[in-house]
C-alpha cells in the first residue's frame, strides 16, 4: 500500500487540528494520522523524520481512533480550550527577540518538535518549572498564539519527554555547534549534583555532595564558555551520581569534540581536576589549559618563599593583594605559584577559630578530669590525660607552609602571573551559574522517573539557563545588576498584558518605570513584534 501525495486536501482534513507531533497520510483514497518523531541521521548531520503507528481516520465527523493504547492517549490529549483574548505579552517579547539564533538551531536539530520544545522553554523560563501547569501558562500567554494548537495533557507531556529524551545525538549536536564555532575563549569546567526524588531513576545513587546532602542524586558534568564579552553554559552530560567529577572530565572532553578549529581554546578547572591522563588528553585534542594542582604537589615542595620579597610580581585583584611566582618552566609548560593575601587572612582565621574551639575544649576536659580525681574518680589514664594538651602555634603552623597559596599549571606561556590568576578567579561564572540554576529558575530537584525523560528535563533546563545567562549579563550590561534580578525582570515583564479587541491587538499603557527599563533593554513594550500566525481561530476539538 503507497502513501498517495494529494494537493486537493477536503475540508474537513483541512480544518482538522492536528496535534503536535503526527501527521497526516493520504493513503487509498482515506486520511489517517500517524504518530511522527525525529532521529538524527549522521550522513545528512540534522534530524530526519519518522513515521510510527497510525491513531486514527480523519472523516467529516471527526477523528475515528484506531484501537490502541496509543490511539487512546492521543483522544485523551486532544485541546479542549479556547483561546485567550486577554494574554501575557511583556516577557515573552522580551525574550522571543533575542533568541532567534536558538530557534534557528532548534529548527535545524529537531526539525519535527522544535516548536514544542522551544514553547515549554519559555514556559518554564517565565512562569513555572513545572510541567503540569504548561497548559494553564500556554492558555494565558501569547505562545498559545504564536505556536496554537499544542496541547499539554500529562500524556502528551509524557510523550514528548520520552520522545525528546531519546534523541542526544540532535541534543549532543545541537551544543557542539555552538560549542565550537566560537573564536579564542575559555571553557570553564566542573560538576554539579542534582537531586532524584524518584525511585525508579537508574542514574540516581545515593551520594554526599558539597551541600551536604546524603541523598539519590545524579551528577551533571558542565563546559560554561566565556567569550570576549559573554558567557553562557555551552555543553552537557548526565553521569550515575556516584561517578566522580575527574571520571568524567576525560569522558565529556572527548564526546563535545572540544577543539579549537584553529581559535585558543583554554579550559579552566578546579582543583582536584588534575591527573596526567587529563593534561595528556587536552595537549592531544590542541587544547590550552589553566588548572590548579593540589597543595602538596611536587612542584611546590621545599619551594614556598619564606618572604614577600622573594615572589616575582605583586599585583592587585578587586582589592586584595596577590604575589606570583614561576617557580618551573620546561617543554611548554608553567607553573606559577600564588600566594592570595586575602585567602591567608581567611585560612588563618579560620585555622585560629579551630585551633581556639581546640584548646577550649581541651582545657575543659583536663579540668572534668581533676574534678574526678579530686573524689578518687578519675576516668583517664596519666597517658591520656598527657595527650589532652593544647596546641600552640609552633604546632598549627608546622605543616602550614602552603597556606594562603595556589599552585596553577599551564601551558598558556604567552600570559603571566597576574593574568592567569584573574582567568582563574573568573571560575565564578559557573558557580552563579549553578546558583541560577538552582534557585533562580528552580533546577535543583528532578522527579523524572528514568533516564530518557531525566535527559529530556536537563536539555529543557539548559536551554531555559541559557536564555536566563543572557537577560543575567544583559542586566549588568546597562548598570542595573545591583537593583533588578532576573526574578525581578521577569516578574516586571508578566505584568504586560495584550488585548484582542475586533481582531486587534493593543496593549494597555505602562508605568513609566517599566518603560524606562524596557527602554534600556531595547525592548518594544507599546506594539506586539512577535510575528503571530492566524489569530482569528478557535482551538477546540473536531
Amino acid at each position: 500500500m503507497n502513501t498517495v501525495a494529494s494537493n486537493a486536501k477536503p475540508d474537513f482534513v483541512v480544518n482538522f487540528q492536528r496535534p503536535a507531533n503526527t501527521e497526516i497520510k493520504h493513503i487509498s483514497g482515506h486520511w489517517y494520522l500517524y504518530e511522527r518523531t525525529s532521529k538524527y541521521d549522521p550522513k545528512i548531520k540534522r534530524s530526519r523524520k519518522v513515521s510510527g503507528r497510525c491513531l486514527g481516520k480523519i472523516t467529516e465527523s471527526g477523528l475515528v481512533p484506531s484501537r490502541n493504547k496509543t490511539a487512546e492517549i492521543l483522544r485523551a490529549s486532544l485541546p479542549s480550550y479556547h483561546l485567550n483574548d486577554v494574554v501575557e505579552v511583556g516577557a515573552v517579547n522580551y525574550f522571543y527577540q533575542r533568541t532567534a539564533k536558538m530557534r534557528d538551531r532548534l529548527k535545524s536539530f529537531f526539525p519535527d518538535n522544535w516548536q514544542m520544545i522551544f514553547t515549554v522553554v519559555l514556559l518554564r523560563t517565565i512562569y513555572d518549572a513545572r510541567f503540569r501547569r504548561l497548559e494553564v501558562h500556554y492558555e494565558n500567554s501569547i505562545l498559545s498564539y504564536l505556536y496554537p494548537d499544542m496541547v499539554f495533557t500529562p500524556p502528551a507531556v509524557k510523550n514528548f519527554l520520552t520522545e525528546l529524551g531519546h534523541q542526544r545525538d540532535s541534543i549532543s549536536s545541537y551544543m557542539k555547534e555552538s560549542l565550537n564555532q566560537m573564536g579564542d575563549r575559555f571553557v570553564l569546567f566542573d560538576g554539579h549534583r542534582l537531586l532524584s526524588a524518584s525511585k525508579t531513576m537508574e542514574n540516581a545513587e545515593v551520594g554526599y555532595d558539597s551541600k551536604c546532602r546524603y541523598k539519590p542524586q545524579i551528577n551533571v558534568i558542565y563546559l560554561y564558555t566565556l567569550g570576549e564579552n559573554t558567557g553562557f553554559p555551552a555543553y552537557y552530560k548526565q553521569y550515575i551520581g556516584s561517578t566522580p567529577d575527574i571520571s568524567a572530565y576525560t569522558d565529556i572532553l572527548k564526546e563535545s569534540g572540544l577543539n579549537g578549529n584553529g581559535n585558543v581554546v583554554t579550559v579552566v578547572t578546579d582543583k582536584g581536576f588534575a591527573s596526567s591522563e587529563s593534561f595528556e588528553i587536552l595537549e592531544d585534542s590542541g587544547l590550552k589549559y589553566i588548572e590548579p594542582l593540589k597543595r602538596g604537589n611536587q612542584y611546590v615542595s621545599g619551594k614556598v618563599p619564606s618572604s614577600p620579597s622573594d615572589y616575582d610580581d605583586l599585583f592587585n585583584y578587586h582589592n586584595r593583594a596577590v604575589q606570583s611566582k614561576k617557580i618551573s618552566s620546561e617543554n611548554g609548560v608553567d607553573i606559577y605559584l600564588l600566594f592570595d593575601t586575602q585567602l591567608f587572612e581567611d585560612e588563618i582565621s579560620d585555622l585560629a577559630s579551630r585551633t581556639e574551639k581546640h584548646n577550649n575544649t581541651v582545657e575543659a576536659s583536663r579540668s572534668r578530669e581533676a574534678k574526678r580525681r579530686s573524689n578518687n574518680k578519675g576516668r583517664l589514664t596519666d597517658e591520656q590525660l598527657a595527650e589532652l594538651a593544647p596546641l600552640t602555634v609552633k604546632d598549627v603552623l608546622a605543616d602550614k607552609q602552603e597556606m594562603g597559596t595556589i599552585t596553577i599549571k599551564t601551558n598558556r606561556t604567552d600570559l603571566n602571573g597576574e593574568q592567569i590568576y584573574a582567568i582563574w578567579k573568573q571560575r565564578q561564572n559557573i558557580e552563579q551559574y549553578f546558583k541560577t540554576y538552582d534557585d533562580t529558575l528552580d533546577y535543583e530537584s528532578s522527579y523524572m522517573r528514568d533516564n530518557s525523560s531525566e535527559e529530556a528535563w536537563l536539555f529543557l533546563n539548559h536551554l531555559s539557563c541559557t536564555i536566563g545567562i543572557s537577560a543575567i549579563e544583559e542586566i549588568n550590561s546597562i548598570g542595573q545588576s545591583k537593583d533588578i534580578s532576573l526574578k525581578d525582570l521577569i516578574q516586571t515583564l508578566r505584568k504586560i498584558s495584550a488585548c484582542r479587541i475586533d481582531e486587534k491587538w493593543t496593549i494597555p499603557p505602562v508605568k513609566r518605570s517599566v518603560q524606562t527599563l524596557g527602554n534600556k533593554l531595547g525592548v518594544d513594550l507599546v506594539h506586539l513584534v512577535i510575528p503571530l500566525q492566524e489569530t482569528t481561530k478557535s482551538t477546540s476539538n473536531p
